[in-house]
Protein backbone atom coordinates (compact mmCIF):
# COMPACT_ATOMS: atom_id res chain seq x y z
CA UNK A 1 0.00 0.00 0.00
CA UNK A 2 1.88 3.44 -0.88
CA UNK A 3 1.23 7.00 0.88
CA UNK A 4 -0.63 9.26 -1.10
CA UNK A 5 1.82 12.17 -1.70
CA UNK A 6 0.22 15.00 -0.13
CA UNK A 7 2.12 18.02 -0.86
CA UNK A 8 3.55 18.65 -4.10
CA UNK A 9 4.56 22.18 -4.45
CA UNK A 10 7.32 23.96 -1.56
CA UNK A 11 8.81 27.26 -0.51
CA UNK A 12 12.29 27.06 0.00
CA UNK A 13 12.64 29.11 3.25
CA UNK A 14 10.13 26.62 4.72
CA UNK A 15 12.19 23.80 3.70
CA UNK A 16 14.21 22.84 7.07
CA UNK A 17 18.40 23.34 6.99
CA UNK A 18 20.98 20.59 6.74
CA UNK A 19 24.22 21.10 7.37
CA UNK A 20 26.60 18.92 5.08
CA UNK A 21 30.29 19.93 5.81
CA UNK A 22 29.88 21.09 9.28
CA UNK A 23 33.16 22.39 10.33
CA UNK A 24 32.69 24.71 7.61
CA UNK A 25 29.58 25.77 8.72
CA UNK A 26 27.93 25.01 5.05
CA UNK A 27 24.11 23.83 5.19
CA UNK A 28 21.47 23.59 2.15
CA UNK A 29 17.82 22.74 2.08
CA UNK A 30 17.41 19.87 0.48
CA UNK A 31 13.74 18.92 -2.36
CA UNK A 32 14.09 15.17 -2.72
CA UNK A 33 11.83 13.46 -5.39
CA UNK A 34 11.47 10.12 -6.56
CA UNK A 35 14.94 9.87 -8.37
CA UNK A 36 15.98 13.25 -8.23
CA UNK A 37 17.30 15.57 -4.95
CA UNK A 38 17.79 19.85 -5.23
CA UNK A 39 19.88 21.22 -2.63
CA UNK A 40 20.02 24.86 -1.88
CA UNK A 41 23.29 25.74 -0.39
CA UNK A 42 24.75 28.65 1.50
CA UNK A 43 28.82 28.61 1.83
CA UNK A 44 29.46 31.33 4.19
CA UNK A 45 32.41 33.64 3.36
CA UNK A 46 36.04 32.06 3.63
CA UNK A 47 33.91 28.19 3.01
CA UNK A 48 36.10 25.57 1.33
CA UNK A 49 33.79 22.41 0.24
CA UNK A 50 36.43 19.34 -0.02
CA UNK A 51 37.27 17.68 -3.21
CA UNK A 52 34.93 15.18 -3.54
CA UNK A 53 33.31 12.54 -5.86
CA UNK A 54 30.46 10.68 -5.64
CA UNK A 55 28.15 8.60 -8.42
CA UNK A 56 25.56 10.47 -9.10
CA UNK A 57 25.19 13.49 -11.38
CA UNK A 58 25.49 16.81 -10.44
CA UNK A 59 24.38 20.44 -12.16
CA UNK A 60 25.47 23.45 -9.90
CA UNK A 61 23.54 27.16 -11.22
CA UNK A 62 25.86 30.00 -9.00
CA UNK A 63 22.82 32.08 -7.78
CA UNK A 64 24.87 34.16 -5.32
CA UNK A 65 28.52 35.39 -4.23
CA UNK A 66 31.52 33.12 -6.56
CA UNK A 67 33.90 30.66 -5.61
CA UNK A 68 36.93 29.05 -7.27
CA UNK A 69 35.39 25.78 -8.58
CA UNK A 70 37.45 22.32 -9.44
CA UNK A 71 35.76 20.26 -11.68
CA UNK A 72 38.62 17.14 -12.12
CA UNK A 73 41.52 18.89 -13.45
CA UNK A 74 39.58 22.36 -14.14
CA UNK A 75 40.15 25.29 -12.02
CA UNK A 76 37.03 27.70 -12.63
CA UNK A 77 36.13 30.86 -10.97
CA UNK A 78 32.55 30.85 -10.85
CA UNK A 79 30.13 33.85 -10.26
CA UNK A 80 26.40 34.27 -9.63
CA UNK A 81 25.01 32.75 -13.22
CA UNK A 82 27.33 30.70 -14.35
CA UNK A 83 26.15 26.93 -14.04
CA UNK A 84 28.86 23.61 -13.88
CA UNK A 85 28.27 19.92 -15.04
CA UNK A 86 29.97 17.29 -12.78
CA UNK A 87 30.00 14.56 -14.59
CA UNK A 88 29.81 11.04 -12.20
CA UNK A 89 32.50 9.82 -10.43
CA UNK A 90 35.01 13.54 -11.43
CA UNK A 91 36.19 14.99 -8.03
CA UNK A 92 35.19 18.39 -7.44
CA UNK A 93 34.63 21.59 -4.61
CA UNK A 94 35.46 24.66 -4.35
CA UNK A 95 36.62 27.68 -2.05
CA UNK A 96 34.51 30.68 -1.79
CA UNK A 97 36.07 33.64 -0.77
CA UNK A 98 32.77 35.58 -0.46
CA UNK A 99 29.94 32.90 0.25
CA UNK A 100 27.88 31.75 -2.25
CA UNK A 101 24.56 30.44 -2.80
CA UNK A 102 23.82 27.92 -5.57
CA UNK A 103 21.23 25.46 -6.76
CA UNK A 104 22.94 21.75 -7.21
CA UNK A 105 20.56 18.78 -8.87
CA UNK A 106 21.29 15.45 -8.34
CA UNK A 107 20.42 12.38 -10.30
CA UNK A 108 19.99 10.06 -8.53
CA UNK A 109 19.72 11.26 -5.48
CA UNK A 110 23.45 11.42 -3.65
CA UNK A 111 23.51 8.83 -0.88
CA UNK A 112 25.47 10.99 1.69
CA UNK A 113 22.95 13.62 1.32
CA UNK A 114 20.02 11.35 1.83
CA UNK A 115 22.12 10.07 5.10
CA UNK A 116 22.67 14.13 6.41
CA UNK A 117 19.12 13.99 5.99
CA UNK A 118 18.07 11.16 8.17
CA UNK A 119 20.84 12.25 10.60
CA UNK A 120 19.31 15.84 11.46
CA UNK A 121 15.83 14.89 11.37
CA UNK A 122 15.06 16.53 8.08
CA UNK A 123 14.07 13.74 5.86
CA UNK A 124 10.46 14.15 4.51
CA UNK A 125 7.89 12.30 5.35
CA UNK A 126 5.83 9.74 2.98
CA UNK A 127 3.19 11.86 2.29
CA UNK A 128 6.11 14.35 0.98
CA UNK A 129 5.86 17.06 3.77
CA UNK A 130 9.32 18.08 6.23
CA UNK A 131 9.51 18.81 9.71
CA UNK A 132 9.43 21.72 10.60
CA UNK A 133 12.06 22.28 12.83
CA UNK A 134 15.42 20.52 12.65
CA UNK A 135 18.59 21.72 15.12
CA UNK A 136 19.82 24.21 12.84
CA UNK A 137 19.51 27.99 14.53
CA UNK A 138 18.76 30.22 11.48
Amino acid sequence: MSVERKQYVYTIKDLPMTPIVEDQGISTRFLLGDSILVSFIENPPGADFPIHSHDCEQIMIMLEGSEEHVVGDQVISMKAGDVAVHPSNVPHGGKSETGMKAIDIFAPPRRGHLEKMKQYGTFPNPDGTYPKKNNIEE
